[in-house]
C-alpha cells in the first residue's frame, strides 16, 4: 500500500481533493443562497468557513484541496493530459485550464488568510466584507492606462466561458469524463449545476463588459447573485439549487471522474528539459 508522500506525487490524488474542495465551495454558496437569500462569491464562501465548528482545521483542509485542484488543472493544460494538441483552438482551452488553476491557487490563499486570521471579517451588509477586493482590482484595472479595453476583453472572455458552461449543460459533455459506474443522477445534477453555473457566468461578463464600456462598476459572482435575487427571486432559487447540485457533483466527481494519472516529478522534470 501506498504513503502518504507516494500517493502525493500522484496528480489524481490532487486532482481528488480538488474536486471535493470545489464541491465544498459550491455547496456553501448555494445552501446559503437557497436557505439566507445570501449571495456569495466563492472567495467569499471560504472565508464563511472559518465561523463553522473546527473552522480552522476545515480551512486548513480546503486550502490543501483548493491547491490540488489548481495543481491538476494547471498541469493538464501544460502537459496536455486531456490530449487536446496544438491547435488554435486546443491552445485555448489549454490556457483556459491554466486560467482557471491559478484562480483556484487564489482561493486557496484566501483560505490560508482566512485560517490566519488576516482575511476580512463579516460585516453588516450581509456579504462578507472582503468582497470588496475584486472591485478594488477591477478598480485598478480600468484606471490604468488600457484598462477599460481590458475589462472590455475580461467580459468577452468570461461571457465565452459562460456559453461554455451552457454547451456542457446541455450536451452533458461532462459525463464523458465520468467512470461508468457513475450514478445515473450525475447526469440530471450535472446539467442543472452547469448551466446554474453558465448564467452566473453571462451576468459577470456582461457587468464586466459595462465597467469597461460605461465605468460602471465591476460586480463579482457574488454580486451577480444578488442582483439576481432582488430583481428575480424566483430565478435566484432556481440558480441556488443548481449551485447546490454543482456542488453535490462535484463531491461525486471526486470519487467518479476519470483523471490521467501522472507523476509530478516527472511532469516537473519534463517541464524543466524543454526550458530554452
Amino acid at each position: 500500500m501506498e504513503n502518504g508522500m507516494e500517493r502525493a506525487r500522484h496528480l489524481r490524488t490532487w486532482a481528488q481533493l480538488g474536486y471535493l474542495a470545489r464541491g465544498i465551495v459550491y455547496l456553501i454558496i448555494g445552501w446559503l443562497a437557497f436557505d439566507s437569500n445570501r449571495p456569495m462569491s466563492a472567495g467569499e464562501a471560504v472565508e464563511s468557513v472559518e465561523a463553522m465548528p473546527l473552522g480552522t482545521l476545515l480551512l486548513a483542509l480546503l486550502a490543501v484541496g483548493l491547491f490540488g485542484y489548481g495543481l491538476y488543472k494547471i498541469a493538464a493544460g501544460v502537459a496536455d493530459l486531456d490530449g487536446d494538441g496544438t491547435e488554435g483552438k486546443a491552445l485555448a482551452k489549454r490556457s483556459g485550464r491554466v486560467g482557471s488553476g491559478l484562480a483556484y491557487w487564489v482561493l486557496a490563499f484566501v483560505a490560508v488568510r482566512a485560517m490566519l486570521d488576516v482575511g476580512a471579517k463579516t460585516g453588516g451588509s450581509g456579504r462578507a466584507s472582503g468582497q470588496g477586493g475584486a472591485e478594488d482590482a477591477a478598480s485598478s484595472v480600468s484606471d490604468a492606462p488600457g484598462g477599460d479595453i481590458l475589462l472590455i476583453l475580461a467580459g468577452l472572455v468570461i461571457l465565452v466561458v459562460a456559453a461554455v458552461q451552457l454547451v456542457i449543460a446541455y450536451k452533458a459533455e461532462f459525463m464523458d469524463e465520468m467512470e461508468p459506474n457513475a450514478p445515473a443522477l450525475v447526469k440530471p445534477a450535472g446539467q442543472a449545476g452547469y448551466a446554474a453555473r453558465g448564467v452566473v457566468f453571462a451576468i459577470v461578463g456582461w457587468f464586466a463588459l459595462k465597467a469597461g464600456l460605461d465605468g460602471e462598476r465591476w460586480r463579482d459572482f457574488g454580486d451577480a447573485l444578488a442582483v439576481v435575487r432582488d430583481d428575480m427571486p424566483l430565478l435566484f432559487k432556481a440558480i441556488a439549487v443548481g449551485l447546490l447540485l454543482f456542488g453535490a457533483v462535484s463531491v461525486v466527481m471526486a470519487r467518479y471522474r476519470h483523471v490521467r494519472d501522472a507523476d509530478l516529478g516527472a511532469l516537473a522534470h519534463e517541464a524543466a528539459s524543454h526550458r530554452p
